[in-house]
């Protein structure tokens, strides 16, 4: 926000004074950052509801290895090399009821995650798996060719206002992943990845019908 302050009340001094790409590069910092604040509200109004336990899901089918494609060309279309990711669908998946827009966020989270904090290729892959009870689920697992995260903080990654040595963010995002998956009793888990990196295994129920997850 002080950004935000700063340059508009520049912009509106001194608008003639400035040059066309003066203009446009206060502009270009004053929309990033106005992204990031709308970010940081609507993960803060997220934790919110998961706390209450309020967060409502809309479930409907969602083909999977399509939700994570429309992630991937989002962050392809904003400038990220379509050779970052890799995505492979391991048979025939069930048919699975979660909800669309949640379940997006869930995948942009982690490979933002995987994008921001490891290297390489980023490995993406759905196969159907099953439940500790035997139902029907898909397993979607992320991981990256980094350094991984140390032992002794594997615990604490899914806690509120966690980050990692210098990274920036909110400290919410895998917080809410957290939340999300299990409101729709689901699990997800961090382990280190066959290339070193990290591998997020998030586990999610197929379900066989409309159902409210959330109240």
């Amino acid at each position: 926000l002080t950004t935000v302050k700063g340059f508009t009340a520049t912009l509106l001094a001194k608008w003639d004074r400035l040059s066309e790409e003066q203009r446009r590069t206060m502009l270009r910092a004053v929309n990033a950052d106005a992204d990031r604040v709308t970010r940081l509200l609507s993960d803060l109004l997220d934790a919110s509801r998961i706390d209450a336990g309020r967060l409502r899901l809309r479930p409907q089918v969602v083909d999977v290895p399509d939700a994570v494609r429309q992630v991937i060309d989002g962050r392809v279309a904003s400038g990220d090399s379509d050779d970052r990711f890799a995505l492979r669908v391991a048979g025939p998946l069930p048919e699975t009821w979660l909800d669309p827009d949640r379940t997006a966020q869930v995948f942009a989270n982690l490979i933002e995650n995987a994008v921001r904090h490891g290297a390489g290729t980023v490995a993406i892959e759905a196969a159907a798996a099953k439940t500790a009870a035997g139902e029907d689920a898909v397993l979607v697992t992320v991981a990256d060719e980094g350094e991984g995260i140390r032992d002794d903080v594997r615990s604490r990654i899914f806690s509120r206002f966690w980050r990692g040595g210098h990274a920036s963010g909110s400290g919410l995002g895998l917080y809410i992943v957290k939340g999300i998956v299990e409101a729709h009793h689901g699990t997800v888990e961090v382990d280190r990845a066959p290339a070193g990196g990290a591998r997020f295994r998030v586990l999610l129920p197929a379900g066989t019908a409309p159902y409210d997850l959330g109240t």
